[in-house]
This record gives structure tokens, C-alpha cells and sequence, in this order.
């Protein structure tokens, strides 16, 4: 009998502080990696932003490059013209071309596709209010939605130098947007992401002008 009760005594399982430090350990465990977690999430959500924002922008400029480059094309002006050639933020420009000029008798503009104009604007039927940079194709009065989460739209009117002229006077366009990605998380804890700005450029020459050299 003696012996059968030192066996039940070495069985015995942890002491309760054994257990209150072994749980103790695993709540830290579980802290740590729920903070590593949070921060994980919150870098993908970023990069999946900034891959998404630039991803529009690009195909923004590319269109806005296009048809700048189109400009005038068959008519007796570069085809530019702008509300605000100064703008730093709203920016806008209007393009028109002749993109049927070698079939066409007479200079026309009224073809879809030859009169386009783009702008920012600032899109109040969502909140929160975001800017869009848009197309609007003024013969068929239609409009396009290019890219969300612009800060800026800028167009920089250049003659073949470098300097900066009236939009009728200009040859090649320096057009400037900027990309706005907002806060993701809480200040201060695991994983935040403040607000960045990035700024991407294109610049278009205008292919009449160099078929007048």
C-alpha cells in the first residue's frame, strides 16, 4: 500500500503556479502574434492600394499621352486649348485632332474621337468625397472615369525648348498626376501605414509639330 501511494504522489500534474506561468507565456505569444498579424494585413492592404492607385494612373496617362500626341493632327493649330493652363491641382485640357485627315476633304472635327477633353474632378456622391480624373468625348457627349484616389492633376504647356507658353502655343505637354493613398490602421499601433503621396509624369510632344519641321 505504501508503495501505490508515493506512485500517486509522483503522478501528480502541474502546480497552479506552473500553470499561471505557462499561461502567462502563451498570452504574450498570442499578443505578439497577433500584433505581427495586424502589421502584415495592414502592409498588404498598402501595397495592394499602391499597386491598384498606380496601376490607374498609368492608364491615365497613357490615354491623356495618346491624345495629346494626336493634337492638331490635320488641322491649321496644335488643337490644344485649357480653362486654367496654370492649374496645380484641377487641371484640364481639351484636344482636338483630325484623326481622319488623309480621307477627309475639309478639316472635321465632329468624329468620335477627335474632340476630348480631361479634368479633375471632385466627386461629391460618395462619401467620402474622392477626385476622378475623367475623359469626356464632346461630340458624343460621353464620359469616362479614368482613375480614383488623384490628389492632382497638372498640364504643363512647353514649346520645343523646355519653356513654358500658352496652350496654342505649345509643342510637347508635361502632364503631372498625383497619387493620394490614405491611412490605413490606428496611429501608433502595430502595423499603420500613414498617408503617402506619389507623383507620376508623362510628357507628350505633338506629332503635327513635328510633321511641320
Amino acid at each position: 500500500m505504501q508503495t501505490q501511494s508515493n506512485k500517486a504522489k509522483g503522478a501528480a500534474g502541474f502546480s497552479l503556479i506552473e500553470l499561471m506561468v505557462a499561461l502567462g507565456i502563451t498570452m504574450v505569444i498570442m499578443v505578439v502574434a497577433g500584433r505581427m498579424l495586424a502589421m502584415s494585413l495592414n502592409v498588404r492592404a498598402r501595397e495592394n492600394q499602391r499597386t491598384e492607385a498606380i496601376a490607374d494612373a498609368q492608364r491615365a496617362l497613357q490615354m491623356i499621352t495618346r491624345d495629346i500626341t494626336n493634337a492638331g493632327l490635320g488641322l491649321r493649330t496644335n488643337g490644344l486649348s485649357s480653362n486654367d493652363p496654370t492649374a496645380t491641382v484641377y487641371g484640364d485640357i481639351r484636344v482636338r485632332s483630325n484623326l481622319d485627315a488623309f480621307t477627309e476633304a475639309a478639316p472635321d472635327t465632329t468624329t468620335p474621337g477627335d474632340d476630348v477633353a480631361y479634368e479633375l474632378i471632385n466627386d461629391t456622391t460618395v462619401t467620402p468625397a474622392q477626385r476622378l480624373v475623367t475623359r469626356q468625348a464632346i461630340n458624343t457627349k460621353q464620359i469616362s472615369q479614368l482613375a480614383n484616389r488623384i490628389d492632382a492633376l497638372q498640364f504643363e504647356f512647353l514649346d520645343a525648348a523646355g519653356g513654358v507658353v500658352t496652350p496654342d502655343k505649345a509643342v510637347k505637354v508635361r502632364i503631372t498626376v498625383t497619387v493620394s493613398l490614405p491611412s490605413l490602421g490606428t496611429p501608433s499601433a502595430p502595423g499603420y501605414q500613414p498617408p503617402t503621396r506619389m507623383q507620376l509624369q508623362s510628357e507628350a510632344t505633338l506629332r503635327n509639330s513635328l510633321l511641320k519641321q
